[in-house]
């Protein structure tokens, strides 16, 4: 190798590198050697084992402390006075002195003892459970009652309509109740109800909630199930016919728009012919709309028309059928409960309202 070409490699990365670290190998050998010749002075302090408190080494001396003390004296006792002749009692006479020298001395009375008081005893606690708790207590009955199960034959008075199904059921009690030869509940009483809708059996059902107004004013609730009541011969009124006692009360269907089932499959029609006028092209995706100026109009009029018998659907499902129970239909009211004569009361269903008094601001006069 020419002596170029070995500084050329030290100019380079690699020889730089190799030549920092001889460079810093070099430094570090000079470094400990120069350490080793020359110890710094604060190596040189001689260290010097701990010492011991050593009690053998040293001589044991005994000292007493003397605290001063001051002697207690405790106060001398006060002498008892004699008492003064005036306070003395009076003393007997001679003659009683002279019977009772060699009496013996009078005993103190004994106190009666009171007898110690008689603490309350309480109850221990039980650990099993009362078997009455939660166990509700049997009502007495009056003399004028009904057992489970009774039932009363009523006609209805208005007409319930299941368009509106807040619409009340009111009816009248048509035959007297009886049991046990007593009058119950004479005919003529009213009966009050609310309607429910049962379109699915072409009824309307009631609440088992009831209210019973006597003539005289009198109210009772009553828990019962409104059931319907046919006859065999419907002239007549004879008899009773296959569906006689069934749930909620029979009436007519009628229809709230004629034309409402044509005009939902007109619009179905409509919506349909558009989507086929409606030119597609095939994609990866399958068939879509081509997105010309030509199926504008026929995508629009499908979208409108779809939307429209949508509306005429939902339409149908509400209020295009309805159920009509005339005024003078026969039903019975199949009594949930034991009816108690004595239950009724006047005003049985009134509700107290408070009153409050408005306060009127006073307005300022005008001059």
């Amino acid at each position: 190798m020419k002596p170029r070409d070995f500084l050329n490699f030290f100019k380079t990365k690699t020889g730089r590198i190799i030549a920092f670290g001889a460079l810093f190998a070099g430094a570090l050998i000079i470094f400990s050697v120069i350490r080793k010749h020359h110890a710094a002075p604060e190596d040189a302090i001689a260290v010097t084992p701990p010492t011991t408190n050593n009690v053998a080494s040293k001589p044991q001396v005994v000292q007493s402390v003397v605290w001063p003390m001051q002697p207690f004296h405790p106060p001398a006792a006060k002498p008892e006075t004699a008492p003064s002749p005036s306070t003395l009692p009076p003393s007997p006479p001679s003659s009683v002195q002279a019977g009772f020298t060699n009496a013996s001395p009078q005993s103190l009375p004994v106190l009666p003892v009171a007898p110690p008081r008689q603490t309350e005893l309480l109850t221990p606690i039980s650990l099993l459970a009362d078997s009455t708790a939660g166990v509700p207590q049997l009502k007495k009955l009056s003399a004028v009652f009904a057992p489970f199960g009774r039932l009363i034959l009523c006609e209805t008075v208005i007409t319930v309509d299941s368009s509106s199904i807040q619409t009340p059921i009111v009816g009248l009690v048509t035959e007297n109740v009886y049991f046990g030869g007593k009058l119950i509940i004479p005919a003529g009483t009213e009966v009050h109800g609310m309607a429910q809708t049962d379109r699915q059996r072409e009824r309307i059902a009631g609440n088992t909630s009831w209210t019973l107004v006597w003539q005289d004013g009198e109210e009772m609730q009553l828990n019962a199930v409104a059931l319907d009541r046919e006859f065999e011969n419907s002239t007549n009124q004879t008899g009773w016919a296959i569906t006689d006692g069934s749930a909620g009360l029979r009436g007519e269907i009628i229809k709230s728009d004629n034309l409402a089932d044509i005009k939902l499959f007109a619009a179905t029609f409509l919506s349909g012919a558009a989507g086929a006028l409606t030119e597609k092209q095939q994609t990866v995706f399958g068939p879509i709309n081509s997105p010309t100026l030509n199926n504008a109009p026929f995508a629009g009029a499908q979208a409108v028309l779809q939307t429209y018998a949508q509306q005429i659907l939902d339409s149908i499902q509400k209020n295009g059928f309805y159920v009509r129970v005339p005024s003078g239909k026969q039903f019975y009211l199949y009594v949930l409960q034991t009816i108690d004569r004595a239950d009724a009361s006047l005003g049985g269903t009134a509700i107290p309202v408070t009153q409050e008094k408005d306060e009127q601001t006073p307005t300022p006069s005008r001059r």
